[in-house]
């Protein structure tokens, strides 16, 4: 063989190959844009929405894309890793996998939708790293049946434990048959795979999330969730493989993995330990054992959950989402943040995490307890709103009639907010997700509800704005907003005036203008 020839090779290799040889995680932005033929407002939407996890904080926050008139759309997105994912045009039809993506930090991806009156669409794409999984895009694969038959098994847990052994061995071989018939490259086989067990892995692990949230502290099976062998097939998955966190599924996966390593945590009986108020000192430092005994049992459970002597990739996920959650609660004491944050370094030992963390801190003290609204049309609403109430923080409840735990929150918080509704320093302003206004379901609560307080009904486009704004997923949600404009990192939840009283959370207003002004 010639030189030019091994060269044509070796060059065709990389191409195929393509993000797999660079570092997953590199922060980057990418533009994402294309547009859908013969497009018009009858097809019923005008949003592409996808759930993008965010693996250094935690949560799937929403990312949505304005569709023009002419049915074009473009989208810039800051990412820190490739994502495998999917657009969807309406909740009711997600299972549909509507426009499958493949993104990279730095590409310029475009994409053409053809719905041809199908649900599905037919897609290409150019640009990007799309090309080099093509043929992966093209291939519709229904995860939901996994899910499902998982949440709804009837056996123990040894009989769970065999029959999703050999789901995974079948999910498996049908991931090896299709990249077979389709003539995947290695590159495509190996995301396919990494998909498919990211998208068992959370779906395995709710059968126990089943499990605890119908069993009662003290018995056998609080004993036997506490024990690392009992999630065994765990173990048969490329944890180690960074590709496995570009799957849609891997946030999904993150959270309930994080739910099942806490739980043995969480229901031992570790009595409070009390703090004189105004010891700053001790509160702080109290603090920092905590976080660092729940970084311990992180690294020590999820070895044992895994059965290796290091830490695989997942675990050490969820440890800095531990440590960035910290963050909030140190960034009130400024002065000592940079003394006491580096202790939580060592735990993580993947040199890249590492690196996230270190630059997420130096980007948390950059931004202080509170920093600006992004720009875009919501910031512009909610800039509106603040002018309507100068000089008071607003804090913005986003719930929706669907949602049992936001309507309860606001019937039970009732009258503790009549002592709120006429302060001249705070506002609560409730926005609810609800496309119809005048149903007859929604009016009655609001009027029962919140009658004399501020509250909007906004469409499903207006609220994924918000949705993206602030980075959140579920209902209910609060923000808190100063009266110049920034968002509070660590802001007042509605639900803390029936918990707390009246007393102690104006106490928490107070401290939060202090620290915010």
């Amino acid at each position: 063989m010639n030189k030019q020839s091994l060269m044509t090779i070796l060059l065709a290799f990389v191409a195929v190959v393509g993000w797999g040889q660079k570092s997953f995680f590199c922060a980057d932005s990418a533009l994402i844009r294309g547009r859908i033929v013969d497009y018009s407002s009858a097809m019923g939407f005008q949003t592409l929405t996808s759930q993008i996890g965010d693996l250094q904080m935690g949560g799937v926050p929403n990312v949505s894309i304005e569709i023009r008139e002419d049915g074009t759309f473009e989208k810039r997105l800051l990412l820190y890793h490739p994502i495998f994912n999917w657009f969807f045009t309406s909740r009711e039809k997600m299972d549909k996998k509507e426009v499958p993506f493949y993104l990279c930090p730095g590409d310029t991806l475009d994409i053409t939708v053809t719905f041809n009156g199908k649900d599905v669409p037919e897609c290409t794409y150019a640009g990007g790293h799309a090309e080099d999984v093509v043929r992966l895009l093209q291939v519709r694969t229904e995860y939901l049946d996994t899910y499902q038959q998982c949440c709804l098994f009837a056996g123990d847990v040894d009989e769970f434990n065999h029959w999703a052994d050999s789901v995974y061995t079948e999910r498996l071989r049908e991931v090896e048959e299709c990249a077979t018939k389709k003539g995947f490259t290695p590159y495509e086989r190996r995301l396919m795979r990494c998909d498919v067990s990211a998208n068992f892995g959370q779906a395995y692990l709710s059968y126990f999330l089943g499990i605890r949230n119908t069993t009662n502290h003290g018995n056998s099976m609080m004993e036997r969730l506490s024990d690392g062998e009992v999630y065994r097939v765990l173990r048969r998955l490329p944890c180690d493989d960074s590709l496995m966190m570009a799957s849609m599924y891997a946030a999904w996966f993150l959270n309930r993995l994080n739910s099942t390593i806490l739980y043995p945590l969480s229901v031992k009986n570790i009595p409070e330990t009390y703090v004189e108020e105004g010891d700053l000192d001790e509160e702080l430092r109290q603090f920092r054992q905590e976080k660092e005994d729940e970084l311990s049992f992180f690294r020590d459970f999820g070895r044992e959950i895994f059965a290796t002597p290091h830490d695989v990739l997942p675990v050490q996920l969820l440890q800095l989402q531990s440590i960035n959650d910290a963050t909030g609660f140190i960034m009130d004491m400024a002065d000592e943040a940079k003394r006491n944050f580096h202790v939580f370094f060592p735990y993580l030992s993947h040199p890249q995490v590492k690196e996230m963390a270190q630059q997420c801190f130096q980007d948390l003290l950059r931004q202080g307890v509170a920093y600006p609204l992004p720009e875009g049309a919501a910031s512009e609403f909610v800039h509106k709103l603040l002018a309507e109430f100068p000089g008071r923080y607003i804090v913005l409840d986003l719930w929706a009639m669907w949602c049992g735990p936001c309507r309860r929150t606001i019937m039970d918080t009732k009258n503790a907010r009549r002592q709120i509704r006429d302060r001249s320093d705070m506002k609560f302003i409730f926005l609810a997700n609800e496309n119809n206004p005048e149903d007859k379901d929604y009016q009655d609560f609001v009027r029962t509800n919140l009658d004399g307080e501020y509250h909007l009904a906004l469409d499903d486009k207006q609220f994924l704005q918000l949705q993206e704004l602030f980075g959140f997923s579920a209902i209910p949600f609060n923000v808190t907003i100063t009266p110049d404009g920034r968002i509070v990192r660590n802001g007042l939840l509605l639900h803390a005036i029936h918990e707390i009283g009246y007393d102690a959370f104006i106490q928490q207003l107070e401290e939060m203008k202090r620290i915010c002004e």
